[in-house]
């Protein structure tokens, strides 16, 4: 299960905040399976300390805790809703879509407030190149951005999509996969790195080399 740290801030009347973080996993209070947005998110909004550890907005908007609730929401500049307060965590927009957690489990909203993605999954990740990382049942697979279920949950670890590709392991080894979930590089290998530059770095029997996106050694 992701760990997220959870946050308690407690605003002032003049932003006047303290903050204090413990590692633990997070909640969302939901209310009727809607999530109420009161405009468009054309910017990254999120409450994230792993991404944003200052808490700064575009766009004119800022975060803000309603007291009683003890949940959070975005306003605008001028003080107008934008977004509920409806959050213990909103993470960054991405590919205009935001993990969200309920309970002991993730969803995902869209830039318009939609559910995307059901919120029954013990993790997901941030997308990369439309896809997000689901895990369930002790296994990783991928969704789309628009809410399909592309990939199942077949493997034992994921990493994010670059240049097309994505690294996942089957049976303690690694191996490379594109966004339909079809094999394009064998799991062949002892460790392997993301594709970067058409170049990836992997180790077979304690022996590194970098291969290219057909899987063909270029280099040691």
């Amino acid at each position: 299960m992701k760990h997220f740290y959870a946050i308690s801030l407690f605003i002032g009347l003049h932003c006047a905040f303290s903050l204090s973080l413990q590692a633990r996993e997070t909640k969302i209070t939901w209310k009727d399976n809607l999530i109420p947005l009161m405009g468009t998110v054309s910017d990254t909004v999120f409450i994230d300390l792993k991404n944003d550890p200052d808490f700064k907005f575009v766009t004119n908007l800022r975060w803000f805790q309603d007291p009683e609730l003890a949940l959070f929401g975005i306003k605008t500049n001028t003080g107008s809703l934008y977004i509920e307060p409806l959050f213990h965590q909103i993470e960054s927009f991405v590919d205009n879509i935001s993990i969200v957690t309920f309970e002991d489990f993730q969803g995902a909203i869209n830039d318009k407030g939609e559910i995307v993605i059901p919120y029954i999954y013990e993790e997901l990740q941030t997308s990369s190149e439309e896809r997000i990382a689901f895990y369930e049942g002790g296994l990783w697979g991928f969704f789309s951005t628009s809410g399909d279920k592309v990939i199942p949950a077949t493997y034992e670890f994921v990493g994010n999509f670059s240049e097309g590709l994505a690294l996942a392991s089957k049976d303690n080894l690694f191996g490379y996969i594109n966004k339909q979930g079809k094999v394009i590089i064998p799991f062949q290998y002892e460790y392997a790195s993301n594709f970067e530059n058409g170049q990836a770095q992997v180790e077979v029997k304690f022996r590194a080399f970098t291969i290219n996106k057909k899987g063909m050694k270029i280099s040691d």
